[in-house]
């Protein structure tokens, strides 16, 4: 490795029913569940980074970098991320300054070029404006994490998302939900961002070695869905629905309580581990025509 330089990296693939995580940095494999949404990721699943040497002399390296997956058909929901990532690039954070990805995007609407795209409303995929931005926070999250920054504000999608395993999405609403970390390095770190035909990236540059970051997702609990129909006297679901409720429509999708995990090098030898985020997706209740 040149001048023991290193950079974490991870690199998500969904395609068709099966979410590949592939890398240089994540090494795991997700089923997409119900409605497309991916299922979280097996209990305590490894998700190292990948070391790059990187030549002396050479200026910035990167300290941390997430790509994810872009269905190239969506061209709405791309072109959104796409102007917001424009915006993104480039961003400067000093040392112990905290970093807002709504002050650094700002506002998204029809007026500012922004369209419509499908986004996730109280675990339901809907039509809204600047849908897609969540995809670059969440990947920028994770870009984040693995560069050791410290996370001062990061919410969870209602419902897993299927560009990244569940409990490593940041979803971001301005003027509601932000995304914020603090670079907690001695130099300055540049955001970059960059998006292509199927795939967008966003990694930190940094002047000092990147630390050696993994990321571990565990999977606390499975929530099933209710019934369609309401319980009888006993408590126990029936099945098929009442009389007149007509025939499922939808069958539903489990719930999940999601830890992740970040594991360092310990200052006195060894790797230490600590708790990054435990959360909680809903599920999703079965319907009856």
């Amino acid at each position: 490795m040149a001048d023991g330089r290193r950079s974490r990296s991870i690199v998500v693939i969904a395609v068709a029913a099966i979410a590949v995580a592939v890398t240089a940095g994540l090494g795991l494999m997700l089923g997409l569940g119900p409605h497309g949404q991916s299922a979280p990721a097996p209990a305590l699943q490894p998700l190292p980074g990948a070391d790059e040497a990187s030549p002396v002399g050479s200026g910035p390296y990167v300290i941390g970098r997430c790509t994810t997956r872009l269905d190239p058909d969506q061209r709405g929901r791309n072109s959104n991320i796409s102007i917001a990532a424009e915006k993104l690039d480039g961003a400067v954070v000093q040392p112990g300054q905290e970093f807002s990805f709504n002050d650094v995007v700002g506002e998204r609407s029809s007026e500012l070029g922004y369209g419509p795209a499908r986004v996730i409303v109280d675990g339901r995929s809907e039509p809204g404006i600047a849908g897609g931005i969540c995809q670059l926070s969440s990947t920028l999250y994770n870009a984040a994490l693995l560069a050791g920054m410290e996370i001062a504000e990061r919410r969870a999608h209602s419902r897993p998302v299927p560009y990244l395993p569940a409990g490593l999405d940041a979803t971001v609403s301005y003027g509601a939900a932000d995304l914020r970390w603090v670079n907690v390095l001695a130099t300055p770190v540049t955001v970059r961002a960059g998006v292509g035909a199927d795939s967008v990236c966003v990694w930190l540059e940094g002047e000092e070695v990147a630390p050696d970051v993994r990321l571990y997702t565990e999977v606390v609990e499975v929530i099933a869905p209710r019934p369609a129909a309401p319980p009888d006297p006993t408590g126990r679901a029936k099945s098929p629905p009442l009389p007149g409720a007509g025939a499922i429509a939808s069958v539903g999708a489990p719930g999940y309580r999601v830890r992740v995990w970040a594991e360092t090098e310990a200052p006195e030898g060894g790797r230490q581990r600590r708790l990054v985020s435990e959360d909680m997706y809903e599920p999703v209740n079965a319907v009856a025509n």
